[in-house]
């Protein structure tokens, strides 16, 4: 697998290649996992992720007019279009990025255009944030090379609402929050409520993380997403017409649940608070290396998803029966939005290829669906390169 250095390099010679002359700089942001915390970030609860090896890379240089070139190498795409016109995007990238640049020029002007080149190894798809991963390289790109000094918290701000405006859904701060501030050998402990997070040491001497790729493409995901979201909110509400103090999600406990006489809002509340216990179990489990301890809490986390959030389907209840049916597996869960996409799971690193044996040849015998196995290592956050300085590159 290439490194984050191969990438950036290789960008830097396609640019060249296709443009002519060197970018200016190159911009990148890592994929994700997330260790415990599901469907919690849009309601203010509590997540644990973190970043991994995987990146999508975006090269930029000036032109001296006013139109826009991007090209991304991985969907063999082109769009062009000028910073005064109206475009109307044909993919789903062109979706990210037109969202990206628009936004960004609603708050700040952009003086020319540009040539920008994506290219990236975030599986699509597979739950690990390839989208988030390029909404946050591309803002970063034009951040620094438009030289506005946007913050961390306000790129991924700008990111979550290209995800609102541009792709309709009502997705939290996640993925992107992850992408940009995480820190190598660390898990964030977010806390959506303050936008706040502190870091916690990931490391769990013994055992590795395998993701489990259903191969199953999430198509119900944007529109269940969005579901939920309404769910819960009309779950709040509900709650704060009988009790006035109960203004926020974080105002809400357990005791509160029998006061909601609508079943489906009572599931997905009761799935809300016991993931974010378990968020908080699980940031004790780690400091406390109770691996024991932090595999029963993933699982718990799966079957609250499949069964008081109901975002799981078949394939993913599948991989995680196949998991738990080893004496080397703690814990496993399904990861991300749901309707496809992967679990998440914690093996012990002496059985990984023995797990991963087993995985592939179950799933293909009960489904006939190829699984794809992936181990991750965690990584910092997003950054860019200037290319005269850092980056070494052969047209």
């Amino acid at each position: 697998m290439e490194t984050l250095e191969q990438l950036i390099s290789t960008n830097c010679k396609n640019f060249e290649q296709f443009f002519q002359s060197p970018p200016a700089l190159v911009a990148y942001a890592p994929g994700r996992i997330n260790i415990i915390g599901e469907h919690t970030d849009y309601n203010q609860g509590l997540a644990m992720p973190c970043a991994i090896n995987r990146w999508v890379t975006v090269s930029i240089s000036p032109r001296t007019d006013d139109q826009v070139h991007v090209v991304s190498i991985d969907f063999d795409g082109k769009m062009i279009f000028s910073l005064n016109s109206i475009y109307e995007p044909k993919t789903l990238w062109e979706q990210y990025i037109y969202g990206c640049i628009t936004l960004f020029m609603q708050m700040h002007s952009i003086p020319s255009g540009f040539n920008a080149m994506i290219s990236g190894n975030v599986p699509i798809g597979a739950g690990v944030s390839s989208s988030a991963a390029l909404e946050v390289a591309f803002v970063n790109a034009l951040n620094e090379f438009f030289k506005v000094e946007l913050n961390g918290l306000e790129i991924i701000k700008l990111c979550q609402q290209v995800e609102h405006q541009y792709l309709h859904v009502k997705s939290g701060l996640l993925d992107q929050y992850a992408s940009q501030f995480s820190k190598k050998d660390k898990v964030l402990m977010l806390d959506f409520h303050s936008l706040s997070h502190t870091y916690i040491n990931a490391e769990t001497t013994g055992y590795v993380w395998v993701l489990c790729d259903s191969n199953i493409k999430r198509t119900l995901a944007g529109s269940k997403y969005s579901e939920r979201v309404q769910e819960t909110q009309a779950a709040l509400k509900n709650l704060h017409e009988q009790i006035s103090d109960i203004t926020e999600f974080k105002d809400i406990e357990l005791e509160h649940l029998s006061l909601l006489k609508d079943i489906v809002q009572q599931k997905r509340m009761r799935h809300y608070l016991s993931e974010n216990y378990r968020v908080k179990a699980v940031a004790e489990a780690l400091k406390n290396h109770d691996f024991i301890l932090f595999g029963k809490l993933l699982t718990a986390s799966h079957i609250s998803l499949r069964e008081d959030y109901e975002v799981s389907c078949k394939e993913l209840d599948y991989l995680v029966e196949l998991a738990l049916d080893t004496d080397y597996c703690l814990g496993s869960r399904m990861m991300g939005g749901g309707f496809g996409g992967c679990t998440i799971n914690l093996v012990k690193e002496e059985y990984v290829k023995e797990f991963c044996n087993k995985i592939q040849e179950g799933y293909y015998r009960k489904f006939n669906i190829e699984g794809i196995i992936n181990i991750y290592e965690t990584v910092n956050g997003a950054g860019t390169y200037p290319v005269h300085k850092n980056v070494q590159y052969h047209a």
